[in-house]
């Protein structure tokens, strides 16, 4: 390689990485960096439809279709659907989403406060990964003792 294609070789590696920085850079914009931002990105806000600090959006597609698209945006740590929605577990929230207006509704909370107010409808379903089962003392040897 000469001398001359050296400097134009790293200003086409430079290029290619900038690009791709660029690109993702576009991905974590338009997706958001949580749950939560994906959701609020993505649907229409519903103030007058919050419940406490739940905060509420809606959309004219079926939940269903709204479930595969935040599924497949984010995948979550546990879900369970039944009669009344389908129930989204995230580390840190809970994603709700349920038939409204001939669309969607979909609520979104921290995860211990909906698991609280869920409970009759989760419980047994949602899978913890931590703080709930802390308190149990049959971890092994020395744990919890």
């Amino acid at each position: 390689m000469s001398t001359k294609t050296k400097p134009r070789t790293w200003f086409w590696i430079a290029g290619i990485f900038a690009a791709i920085a660029g690109i993702i850079a576009i991905t974590m914009f338009a997706r958001g960096t949580s749950v939560r931002d994906y959701v609020d990105n993505t649907y229409t806000r519903a103030a007058t439809l919050d419940q406490d600090e739940e905060i509420a959006y809606t959309t004219t597609e079926a939940p269903s279709a709204v479930t595969a698209a935040i599924v497949g945006a984010w995948k979550p740590v546990s879900q369970y659907a039944d009669a009344s929605g389908v129930y989204l577990r995230y580390n840190d929230d809970m994603v709700l989403v349920r038939p409204h207006n001939g669309g969607s509704v979909i609520r979104v909370d921290d995860v211990d406060r909906a698991y609280r107010r869920y409970h009759s409808h989760v419980s047994g379903y949602w899978g913890w990964t931590s703080g709930h089962g802390e308190s149990f003392r049959g971890r092994g040897p020395g744990a919890g003792k």
